[in-house]
């Protein structure tokens, strides 16, 4: 979040998030398949890993300083398919950063945080004060650890051509030029708003999930992305934009208050 060698390390964190969802909803199937098929040696190693998982490292309290809304937008052939709102909360100061995503009824009752510096992630549900906190070098080779925390983003499968075109406009009081990154092998084109009048970066906390791919893309613009529309083959698939912004925001998150690992 506040150097460019943060930005890489997200790159090869935060997929291991989604695995660690499916993990815990499939934990009974995964035990009963090493069971039937690897016997008592099978189950001793998932174990082993499942523990490691759980022992994460993380502070008793996170404070966050700065609070936005991102509404996104999706598309199919052309009609709008469905809307959602993601809650960002950042400190700008340390390497955390916060999640609370929207569900399709409207519920918020679920809060996300990254400790990049513990390589710990915690799921906090604050209607029933429970949670999880995950180590997340479980999910990672040596190699992977050593990559993430040399800076060394992986690989990229696409050839982005990514251009500042002059244009300026101000978004939530806050003066944004207009980049515009063509990728002509996957034939995408994305227009992004980017400030650099805020010390957070999207990029950062947004790579994960469905729209991971399109954060990824501002990295290389250097600040905050306000408004963008995504397309493929000409065709509008995702709008993003800011609808709520508080550069002056203190919101702490108290994990001593929530019973972890409770399983």
């Amino acid at each position: 979040m506040k150097t460019r060698s943060t930005n890489m390390k997200v790159f090869l964190l935060l997929p291991a998030c989604l695995l660690s969802f499916q993990v815990f909803a499939q934990e009974g199937e995964v035990h009963k398949a090493m069971d039937e098929k690897y016997g008592e040696p099978g189950r001793d190693k998932l174990n082993a890993w499942t523990d490691n998982m759980m022992n994460a490292k993380t502070e008793p309290q996170y404070t966050f300083t700065t609070a936005l809304t991102m509404h996104i937008t999706t598309y199919k052939n052309g009609d709008k398919k469905d809307e959602s709102d993601i809650r960002y909360y950042v400190n700008p100061s340390s390497e955390t950063f916060g999640m609370k995503p929207t569900d399709r009824k409207g519920r918020d009752n679920m809060i996300m945080v990254y400790d990049m510096t513990n390589h710990s992630m915690l799921m906090l549900d604050h209607d029933k004060m429970t949670g999880m906190a995950i180590n997340m070098n479980a999910f990672m080779s040596k190699e992977m650890q050593e990559r993430r925390d040399a800076g060394t983003p992986p690989a990229s499968k696409g050839n982005t051509d990514c251009k500042k075109t002059g244009k300026t406009q101000t978004i939530q009081g806050y003066k944004c030029d207009e980049y515009v990154c063509v990728d002509n092998d996957r034939k995408t084109r994305s227009e992004m708003w980017v400030t650099t009048s805020l010390p957070v970066n999207l990029s950062v906390s947004g790579q994960r999930g469905p729209y991971a791919a399109y954060f990824r893309q501002m990295d290389g613009a250097g600040g905050m992305m306000m408004m963008s529309k995504f397309y493929k083959e000409d065709q509008l698939e995702t709008q993003m934009e800011v609808t709520m912004l508080d550069p002056k925001a203190n919101i702490m998150v108290k994990t001593t208050d929530y019973k972890l690992n409770q399983r």
